[in-house]
């Protein structure tokens, strides 16, 4: 059994194909971690500023009302 020899056309056109394919998955890859980073982030940005407000509230509460003792 011979084996047919291939065009250089239809190599180009197998070569686009597999590049177009690499391509796709790539570009869901980029968008899955894009979506998924934005979703984290938009629940983060959030916590995070209200824990750096916590801290700065207790901070200033120390302060101005001095360090009590842990018995009184």
């Amino acid at each position: 059994m011979t084996r047919r020899r291939d065009t250089p056309g239809a190599r180009a056109r197998r070569a686009l194909l597999a590049d177009l394919l690499l391509a796709a998955a790539i570009a869901a890859l980029a968008l899955s971690l894009a979506a998924g980073l934005g979703v984290v982030g938009f629940f983060a940005l959030p916590l995070l500023l209200i824990g750096l407000l916590w801290f700065g509230a207790e901070r200033a509460a120390r302060r101005l009302f001095g360090r009590r003792r842990a018995g009184v």
